[in-house]
């Protein structure tokens, strides 16, 4: 078994991510990795499991690209 833990400090957005996020630890692509997710202080934090290092890699990949997506989403700004 293969662990990692991540930890991004989103300030207020830690809430918004988390709940845009929420919804995709359900819709794991792999039955091979695991991802356990929660808000603290300010932070949201990533604890993902794998089977072998190559879905523990896969799945930081997928974690690290959404919560980049979530947080640029968050930052953008609609000019009409």
């Amino acid at each position: 078994m293969h662990t990692v833990f991540l930890e991004f400090e989103l300030g207020d957005h830690s809430a918004i991510v988390f709940k845009s996020l929420k919804p995709e630890l359900g819709a794991v692509p792999s039955e091979r990795s695991k991802v356990n997710m929660s808000v603290q202080e300010g932070r949201l934090n990533l604890f993902i499991t794998a089977d072998d290092i190559i879905s523990l890699r896969a799945a930081i990949n997928t974690w690290l690209r959404l919560v980049k997506i979530a947080e640029e989403m968050l930052n953008t700004k609609v000019t009409s």
